[in-house]
């Protein structure tokens, strides 16, 4: 690893700070968490049974083989089988894998913004990374795929992808993904595609193939924090078509966590077998918020300070402030005074004056009616 890197989590350090004092969160990634007797409730007979008689030892490395089954039948590819996943804690899969991908020199080009670890550990590897940034339209925010295969003119050893993408719910269109996934293949490059969000697109049929199925030299990770409201699980997933990737994926896990807990598989697979009844849920939670947000920032008191694009995916996206003024000043003193949570875009690295608004959990149509009254009384950039 490199002597300067990797540097300190700036959003997690943020959210070690504020997560469990401020009241009211409206800035979180995943949604809204099952309690866990509802989630032992809607299991299948087959896996009640795996619940009852648990025991509480050393798992298969690789995951259970019926949650490995269930995780490759989200692919709805007969490219990958159970044979094809690896069982990781999320943020885990991102380490092993681009600790096995990529070595000092290698040139990367990764989406950015995004969550820090997806650039960090491959500049800890030594590599030299280079950012395709996203960019906001008049409809919202979007990846321009020229600006890609300009990046892609000289050597890269790996492209790093996130759709739908953290932090704007920027989602590609499934002509752009095809061509996304062949510039990479015209390349050679491996493909490292950050898969978390999938599921939780508005429109179902906007949802994208996973990249695992579409080129053999891709790897896609996913898991049950974000989409499903899972996250206190701590399973994720690597898949690939490619055994020897998946082979050097291991060698590493066997220096960090060795096996995923055995009661988290079992609910991870409940989970699971529930997928499409979870994920409407959420998606429908999500949507309930985001039409709250949209009427409150249709207030004159708000519309002047705050400019909003609906995203096509996912439990988050972006809010910018007018005439460039400062977030992370402006979310202090929102958490300060009224107790609401925001992210500033200076946790990624990016920009000064934009903040993440999170849409997936119970409270938050509540939360922003807190921060209407807040911006009324005079709470404003």
């Amino acid at each position: 690893m490199s002597n300067n890197y990797p540097r300190p989590f700036q959003l997690e350090r943020y959210f070690a700070q504020y997560e469990f004092t401020a009241p009211h969160m409206l800035c979180a990634s995943d949604c809204e968490s099952l309690p866990m007797s509802e989630l032992v409730s809607m299991m299948s007979e087959s896996t009640r049974n795996l619940w009852d008689n648990l025991s509480l030892g050393y798992t298969d490395c690789k995951g259970h083989s019926a949650l490995r089954e269930a995780v490759a039948n989200t692919c709805e590819s007969d490219k990958v089988t159970a044979e094809n996943v690896q069982i990781v804690a999320p943020s885990e899969g991102i380490y092993i894998a681009l600790r096995s991908l990529l070595k000092a020199g290698d040139r990367v080009v990764c989406t950015w913004p995004g969550y820090q670890s997806l650039s960090e550990i491959a500049l800890a590897q030594g590599a030299h990374v280079e950012h395709w940034e996203v960019e906001e339209g008049d409809s919202g925010f979007f990846f321009d795929v020229d600006k890609l295969e300009a990046l892609l003119q000289e050597p890269c050893q790996c492209v790093i992808v996130n759709f739908p993408h953290n932090p704007t719910g920027a989602l590609p269109s499934h002509a752009e993904w095809q061509r996304i996934i062949q510039l990479v293949q015209n390349h050679g490059a491996y493909l490292f595609s950050d898969e978390m969000y999938r599921g939780l697109e508005y429109d179902v049929g906007d949802r994208l193939p996973s990249a695992c199925t579409m080129y053999a030299r891709a790897m896609s990770l996913s898991g049950m924090s974000k989409a499903y409201g899972m996250p206190g699980l701590r399973i994720g997933w690597l898949i690939s078509q490619s055994q020897t990737t998946l082979e050097s994926c291991a060698a590493y896990r066997d220096y960090v966590t060795i096996c995923a807990p055995a009661p988290a598989e079992i609910l991870a697979l409940a989970g699971l077998e529930n997928g499409p009844t979870i994920l409407a849920k959420n998606r429908d939670l999500v949507l309930k918020t985001i039409e709250a947000l949209e009427v409150m920032l249709s207030l004159p008191e708000a519309a002047r300070h705050f400019r909003f694009h609906r995203p096509r995916a996912g439990p988050i996206s972006l809010i910018a402030l007018c005439n460039a003024a400062d977030s992370r000043s402006y979310c202090e003193t929102l958490v300060t005074k009224h107790g609401v949570l925001l992210l500033p875009s200076t946790l990624f690295s990016w920009k000064t004056s934009y903040m993440r608004i999170g849409f997936g959990r119970n409270s938050g149509v509540d939360v922003v009616e807190i921060w209407r009254k807040a911006i009324l009384e005079g709470t404003t950039p």
